[in-house]
């Protein structure tokens, strides 16, 4: 099984895979408590839209990905906050609109399907170092930020109006958290892609739930359940010459099934 690692191409994606597997469930602990499990999907599918539109305007898709992503973000936040509409309601309208507006610009830039599917399901096996080289930093800066505010993070988590009664700046953490969800959602997309992402935030979350009886527990199963996705998925793609993305995600579902079994035969 070790020849795996002869080739260049399969040592990278291992390092890339395994920044992302850390990454998203830091996010993912917080997520899936407030019923914001389907953000990744939206933002996903908005950073799609952006990207489609950068094809049409020729400009970096990863960086009009990330712009439509943050503003997507905060408008899903102010309408949640300003109690116009639910957060599923909210993210199920940016969705469906990135979606569209995505397969339009792109149509209209007449690129072919291979590119978008990359896109769409991610290209693990094309990481080059200069990638994971811009990822790193990044990550670390999302996860720095998760850790230093994990306390606050977790009072407007479990409950929002004591924590705002406690003097936590409510609004503002829920801001900037959903800023830093939009940042893994793009970080994350040449990893598993923009339509498979939210798994892999929200899988491992859920099945540490299954198991675990605290919060740093969780996050600790959780973080053991995504790197393990990963490394399955990539090893399974390799052996069975399948696409990565949904190999590793599929794992990871496999993860949450497993944990789910084991708690009612316990």
């Amino acid at each position: 099984m070790l020849e795996i690692f002869d080739y260049e191409f399969m040592r990278l994606a291992f390092l890339g895979g395994t920044v992302i597997a850390i990454l998203a469930p830091t996010i993912g602990i917080f997520l899936v408590p407030r019923r914001y499990a389907l953000i990744g999907d939206g933002l996903g599918h908005i950073a799609f839209g952006g990207i489609g539109l950068a094809l049409f305007l020729k400009f970096d898709p990863t960086a009009m990905a990330l712009g439509t992503s943050v503003l997507a973000a905060l408008g899903i936040e102010r309408l949640r906050a300003a109690g116009r509409l639910s957060g599923d309601v909210a993210i199920a309208l940016f969705l469906s609109g990135g979606l569209a507006l995505g397969l339009i610009f792109a149509r209209l830039a007449r690129r072919s399907t291979d590119q978008l599917w990359t896109y769409l399901f991610g290209s693990i096996l094309t990481l080059k170092m200069e990638d994971i080289l811009l990822m790193i930093p990044v990550a670390l800066l999302v996860i720095a930020t998760v850790f230093l505010l994990r306390r606050e993070l977790l009072y407007s988590t479990l409950d929002e109006e004591t924590a705002r009664a406690s003097g936590i700046a409510v609004n503002k953490i829920n801001l900037l958290f959903v800023l830093l969800t939009a940042v893994t959602i793009v970080l994350s997309m040449s990893i598993v892609g923009l339509l498979l992402i939210s798994a892999l935030v929200v899988l491992p979350v859920a099945a540490a739930l299954q198991r675990a009886r605290s919060v740093r527990q969780a996050y600790l199963l959780a973080l053991f359940a995504s790197l393990l996705s990963v490394y399955l998925g990539l090893i399974g793609a390799y052996y069975l010459n399948t696409p990565p993305g949904p190999t590793i995600v599929l794992s990871a579902l496999g993860i949450f099934g497993a944990l789910s079994l084991w708690r009612r035969a316990s």
